[in-house]
Parts: structure tokens; C-alpha cells; sequence
């Protein structure tokens, strides 16, 4: 990005734009070439904006927009990729964006495109993770809030995401079992006491509550005793 804007520096004060080609890598993005410098990237919404065409001459006003439009591309082509290696919630992508060193106002207006283009997508993103989290087991509807939370997910999308995912879900049931696999995993040599508070923690860090728990850890020590 730095390198993009020394070459906008750099115009001569009479260059006019000579070259707009799509990359052909992505339908939202051309390569513009102003005078006879190869400037950079710019997304489609710009170049519409900003009136972008062959011949038209680089003032002041259209060099600022332009080093902001720049820059926002630069915010975009990095949050691709990012996304290419697994999806994010839209507040994670900025915070990612922004520790990358691009500035705020950019990283946000990436993203605002990236959402638009259904490519961030908060309320799927928090469903399926929620979906995955009661089918495992890995953590009970107030543990899967905090971790639905933590990915940046608004409160409303992650408690909407997990109530729906957790509907009909036999909480004791599915504590139970995780309490007999954890049984099993602690083995013969600890001392009942000892079993009975590493299994209760085991279930309350994944957020069930003290009365499932409870039920979770009286079903699956009897079975482990009557064994």
C-alpha cells in the first residue's frame, strides 16, 4: 500500500488515467495505469464513483479519492485472503484488518463490501458453529454463547444462533454422556472424591448448569460404582 501511494505521489501534475482493465482474477477489480505508471488495484464500486476513464486527468480531488480507494482495495485483497483460510465474523475481519496496520475507516469499508457480497456472513456463521457445538456436545447453550462471542459475533446473533440450535436437545442426556466419557478417561487410580470434583468441573466448564450437572455426574458415577 505504501509503495501505491509513492506512486500516486509521484504523477506528473498533467496525468490522465491511460489503461482500466479488469484483472480477470476477480470480476470486482481493474488494474489502473495512470500516465505511464501502473497505480494499482481499484474495486469496481470506485471506479464508478469516482468516474474512472481512460483520458480523464488526475486532479487533486480525484488523487485524494483515489489514494483512498487504494487503500480500501488493499483492505479488501487482505481480508480475502484471510477469509480464504476460514470464515469470519465481521468484527474479527476488521480487528484483523486494523492489526495488519490497515486503517479502520478502510478495514471497515472492506468489510461492508465483503458483507454486501455475501462473502461475510454473521448470522450463518454463527448458526453453523452453534449447530456444531450442540451436535458435539463441546459446550452446553451458555458456554456456546461465550465461544459464539468471542469469534465477534454480536450477542443477539449468538443467542438467537444457540437457542435455535439447542431446541429439543436433551441437555441432561448429552451432559451424562460426556460425564461417563470423562469417567472413563480418568481411569480406576483417583479416589472417588477426587473423580467426583474433576467430572463436575470437567461439565460446568462446558456450561451446564449446577442441576444437570448434578443429575449428569449421580447417572454416570452410578454406572461407573455399579460396574
Amino acid at each position: 500500500m505504501d509503495e501505491q501511494i509513492a506512486r500516486l505521489d509521484g504523477l506528473a501534475p498533467d496525468a490522465t488515467v491511460t489503461a482500466l482493465r479488469p484483472t480477470g482474477e476477480d470480476a470486482a477489480r481493474f488494474n489502473l495505469k495512470v500516465g505511464r505508471v501502473q497505480v494499482g488495484p481499484i474495486h469496481a464500486d470506485d471506479v464508478q464513483q469516482l468516474g474512472l476513464r481512460v483520458g480523464l486527468p488526475i486532479d487533486g480531488a480525484v488523487l485524494s479519492a483515489l489514494g483512498a480507494a487504494l487503500a480500501r482495495e488493499a483492505a479488501r485483497a487482505d481480508a480475502m485472503r484471510l477469509l480464504r483460510a476460514r470464515p469470519r465474523s465481521k468484527m474479527d475481519l476488521v480487528r484483523r484488518l486494523t492489526i495488519k496496520g490497515h486503517e479502520r475507516e478502510h478495514a471497515g469499508a472492506a468489510a461492508d463490501r465483503l458483507e454486501r457480497a455475501g462473502l461475510i456472513n454473521d448470522e450463518a456463521l454463527a448458526a453453523t458453529r452453534a449447530e456444531n457445538l450442540a451436535e458435539t456436545g463441546k459446550a452446553a447453550p451458555r458456554a456456546a454463547e461465550v465461544k459464539l462471542r468471542a469469534l465477534g459475533l454480536a450477542s443477539p446473533v449468538a443467542t438467537k444462533a444457540v437457542r435455535e440450535a439447542f431446541q429439543g436437545l436433551d441437555l441432561v442426556a448429552q451432559a451424562t454422556e460426556a460425564a461417563r466419557k470423562r469417567v472413563r478417561a480418568l481411569g480406576p487410580a483417583i479416589d472417588e472424591a477426587t473423580r467426583r470434583r474433576r467430572v463436575w468441573g470437567y461439565l460446568a466448564r462446558r456450561g451446564y448448569d449446577h442441576e444437570t450437572c448434578r443429575r449428569a455426574l449421580d447417572d454416570a458415577l452410578g454406572e461407573h460404582t455399579g460396574d
